[in-house]
């Protein structure tokens, strides 16, 4: 390079003006190869800079004393500190630019291993270092798992995890959160792989937390072959950098979280559609009777169900449950109860039988605290009668000339007595009857202040529905409306399941 390219022609010449000035006579900067005076009587000394030849500068007209000597020396002097800081600034330029295109690359990058060996690349590169690792912590911070390196032996990298408990330096990081200097691995008392480093030929090496939010999430090492003492720029540089690599590492996680929850989501909403179909699409046509049912899952998978089981001879069973719990456990739950419904009533007519058999089947095979309440009717249209069996279930409403009241009856839930009895009970219906048989996500639904729509608006909602002379799906409407006019945008944490009944 010559003095042109450090400084820049505009610059020499001003130089050159203020250098004339001082001395009193003229003074030119030349770059190698230019024209030289004449002139015997001008003094030239060549400016070096880093031992190479970059430029001359001449004063004219003085003479060959001692003073004029010093000044040359002192002006050759002024333009290599010049030329250095140039070239310094011009270096951390580009390391600065490298940065900068490294982070634009994390952006386009999701694997974590290519961005953080794309860091030690860079890092070495930067920094004018011969190697660099980096280690990042497992879960639970008990050791440290090698993501990439650069400049190293596959032998020296192949050493496995590091236990931190092991790592006298590692744990200096941590504790300090901030940047650990080795002058020399081979010999110092802290390095725990001194005799690998040796044969790596490894001397000074700076150890820099990959922090993010106060949270350490790796360790970057950078290594010399040589004594090396990192100046602040370079140390700077490297926590910059290693700042950067936390924020990969956990933007990486965050992304491997956001496809394993998306996958989640997705696999939810396959088993919803699947539990949907479990769900009857639109209820049976019964001369003289009106069914409707209203059916609002909390999340994708719900532990409510209802469900219409023909039971032959004209005889039509009808189940409303609630199984304990929400999500996907609840989900399965459900589902191995109306199996469990719809293989005993198969060949059971006894309705205490079928509840018993269902109860010693989910005894048998579900968790202690799992626990399912369910309604389980059988109406026959042409005797006008509801044959039922409550097993801890929400008590069913009738509404019979103008009056509430609740269905007789009730035993304890399905899946926690093996033993449990279970009791069924017969109802003569009446032309205008109407059932209402719903779970506990109706009453129990609360609005800002945390008040319960309770059972007494439940009951109030039922028979303004009926006065209003509303067919079967017209009440059900009307009381879930009723409901969610209460609760306003309060989020549901409950399922609600509602079957309504009406005799012609």
């Amino acid at each position: 390079m010559t003095l042109t390219e450090y400084l820049g022609d505009d610059a020499i010449e001003q130089l050159a003006g203020m250098f004339s000035s001082a001395a009193g006579s003229p003074v030119r900067i030349l770059t190698p190869g230019s024209e030289v005076s004449a002139d015997p009587a001008a003094i030239e000394v060549k400016v070096l800079v880093s031992g190479e030849h970059v430029g001359t500068i001449s004063l004219i007209g003085k003479a060959d004393s001692a003073e004029s000597a010093r000044m040359v020396e002192l002006m050759r002097n002024v333009l290599v500190r010049l030329c250095e800081q140039a070239k310094q600034i011009r270096s951390r330029v580009e390391e600065l630019s490298a940065m900068h295109r490294m982070t634009a690359a994390f952006s386009e990058r999701r694997d974590l291993k290519e961005i953080l060996q794309l860091v030690a690349e860079t890092m070495v590169s930067v920094t004018g270092a011969d190697a660099c690792s980096i280690r990042v912590f497992n879960e639970n911070q008990t050791e440290l798992l090698r993501m990439a390196a650069y400049g190293l032996s596959g032998e020296y990298t192949s050493k496995g995890p590091i236990r931190l408990a092991d790592s006298r330096i590692d744990q200096e990081v941590l504790a300090s959160e901030g940047c650990v200097y080795i002058a020399d691995e081979r010999n110092d008392e802290r390095v725990l792989y001194k005799a690998e480093a040796k044969r790596e030929n490894l001397v000074s090496a700076l150890c820099v937390p990959m922090s993010y939010h106060g949270r350490i999430e790796g360790i970057i090492r950078v290594y010399t072959r040589r004594p090396h003492e990192f100046d602040w720029f370079e140390t700077s540089l490297i926590r910059g950098v290693a700042s950067q690599a936390a924020n990969a590492v956990v933007n990486a996680r965050l992304y491997e979280e956001a496809l394993l929850a998306e996958r989640i989501r997705r696999h939810l909403r396959l088993a919803g559609d699947v539990q949907k179909r479990m769900i009857p699409s639109k209820p049976p046509k019964i001369k003289g009777v009106g069914i409707a049912a209203i059916y609002v899952p909390c999340f994708e998978l719900a532990g409510d169900f209802y469900d219409y089981i023909d039971m032959g001879s004209g005889k039509l069973g009808i189940c409303v449950a609630d199984v304990v719990g929400k999500g996907v456990r609840a989900s399965l739950l459900m589902a191995s109860t109306r199996s469990a419904l719809r293989a005993h009533a198969a060949h059971l007519s006894d309705l205490s039988e079928i509840l018993s058999a269902v109860n010693a089947d989910l005894w048998r095979e579900s968790e202690v605290g799992d626990f399912v309440t369910l309604f389980f009717g059988v109406l026959d249209a042409k005797r006008k009668t509801l044959t039922y069996c409550s097993a801890g279930h929400e008590p069913v409403l009738l509404v019979r000339n103008g009056q509430v009241s609740e269905l007789p009856g009730g035993s304890g839930v399905l899946g926690m007595d093996k033993k449990m009895p279970f009791h069924q009970e017969t109802l003569n219906l009446e032309s205008g009857d109407i059932l209402n048989i719903f779970t506990d996500g109706l009453p129990e639904a609360i609005d800002f202040h945390d008040d319960a729509f309770g059972r007494q608006r439940v009951h109030n909602a039922v028979l303004e529905a009926c006065q209003q002379r509303r067919t079967a799906k017209g009440i059900g409407k009307f009381i879930l409306w009723e409901m969610r006019r209460f609760a306003g945008l309060q989020t549901r944490s409950d399922d609600l399941t509602m079957v309504t009944i009406k005799i012609q």
